[in-house]
């Protein structure tokens, strides 16, 4: 079946899928998603600031925690989908990136040299009672510079960034 996610980044190139199973009803477990606070990520929080000790050079300011995601899609109680535009690979060095303040914009976003990526949470059924929760994040380079630039990035924060997403669907289940 077609996810709202496919409408936006269909052929990414880097995926990362992760699932977890949670003993709850579809209701409670998207209560939880759409409420997820930081404070119930705390295992996350040594690798964001791991990667915010990174993205600077001595004497720069901390740079913002997290990139800014824009809201792109929903299917209540179904998909929820989010996006951002950034130069990650460049570790301080990021050129300003352009405001995506929306989904026309995000769409349209074609400027050489940086990655587009999404983030999203499914919701399947798994028996009575029960539901999968799906979280997927597709990056899409718009150049082939990018592109071989974050390919290599993603191959030395991949294992972090999974992490990441476990910990925070082990959040999302703890809540149900």
């Amino acid at each position: 079946m077609p996810t709202l996610v496919d409408d936006f980044i269909p052929r990414p190139d880097a995926a990362e899928r992760h699932s977890i199973v949670i003993n709850a009803s579809r209701d409670r477990v998207w209560q939880a998603i759409t409420h997820l606070d930081p404070q119930d990520v705390r295992l996350a929080k040594p690798l964001l600031a791991l990667r915010r000790l990174i993205d600077r050079s001595p004497g720069d300011r901390p740079k913002r925690n997290l990139p800014n995601f824009t809201p792109l899609a929903e299917d209540p109680m179904r998909e929820l989908v989010v996006g951002t535009v950034g130069q990650w690979w460049r570790l301080g060095r990021a050129e300003r990136t352009p405001a995506i303040g929306d989904v026309a914009a995000f769409r349209a976003f074609d400027q050489p040299g940086y990655a587009k990526a999404t983030f999203s949470f499914l919701l399947d059924d798994a028996g009575p009672g029960r539901v999968r929760l799906v979280t997927e994040t597709r990056v899409l380079a718009t150049s082939p510079d990018a592109r071989r630039a974050f390919r290599r990035y993603w191959i030395v924060i991949r294992l972090g960034s999974g992490l990441i997403r476990r910990v925070m669907l082990s959040a999302i289940r703890a809540r149900t």
